[in-house]
């Protein structure tokens, strides 16, 4: 939607870009490789916490394309520091419980696999820092980062931003890694209520080997001190 009376020059070209790669970047290589890769490719099966760091890396790609879509705006902004500090808690979780006595769940039977030496526990962590960064280089790179918001909250760009070319390519490769991530959902986790599994049998695309379980529903309760607090035995009085 083309609108040649805003105000559109070469700041926001640069700066939306930017945002356009990052978006690209993050579904593209760690989820897009995450998924067809290793997970097509190799019969990897997330487990259900690599599906909810995977869903942080998802989301943030999808509020860096609002971003391109709708302007720098501070809600999308903060949504974004948000999700990437969720991403890390959630990185650090779980490579403490699997990563750092070797994934010693991983017995190779399909998740937790291997790339440059490390566990794909401990790459989630490295992703969203690198979100993190690459945040602070866009708005360190970007030129009247201030104006482009207030232009952006105010509404001078209209109610969607011209589109290009990155923006386009972006949202068309993030519709195709979203695609197959649906797929590979519903193959190793299942439709609702069926939940993903802690220990995720290999991806196989016959349906005789699918894996559905709803054993997680039961872990409703939260207890802080984890395996310290073990269940008491049911003692005669």
């Amino acid at each position: 939607m083309e609108n040649k009376n805003i105000p559109w020059g070469k700041d926001e070209t640069w700066f939306f870009n930017l945002f356009a790669i990052a978006a690209l970047a993050l579904v593209a290589l760690p989820v897009g490789i995450a998924c067809i890769i290793l997970g097509f490719g190799f019969g990897d099966s997330p487990c259900i916490m690599c599906w909810q760091e995977r869903f942080c890396m998802v989301a943030i790609s999808f509020m860096a394309l609002m971003i391109v879509r709708y302007g720098f705006k501070v809600k999308y902004l903060a949504i974004l520091l948000f999700l990437t500090c969720l991403g890390l808690y959630d990185g650090f979780t779980h490579y403490s419980l699997d990563g750092t006595y070797g994934g010693y769940l991983d017995i190779r039977q399909g998740f937790g696999l291997i790339i440059l030496g490390a566990h794909t526990q401990f790459w989630v962590v490295v992703v969203h820092f690198f979100v993190f960064l690459f945040l602070g280089l866009i708005l360190l790179l970007g030129k009247n980062v201030g104006s482009i918001m207030q232009k952006s909250e105010s509404g001078a760009y209209g109610k969607v931003l011209p589109s290009f070319l990155l923006g386009k390519i972006a949202t068309i490769v993030f519709v195709v890694i979203m695609a197959f991530n649906l797929v590979q959902a519903f193959v190793t986790a299942g439709p609702p209520p069926y939940l993903a599994s802690a220990t995720p049998s290999r991806m196989d695309i016959h349906p005789s080997k699918w894996f559905w379980e709803l054993d997680h529903w039961k872990e409703t309760e939260i207890d802080y001190r984890a395996d310290w607090n073990p269940e008491l035995p049911d003692l005669p009085r």
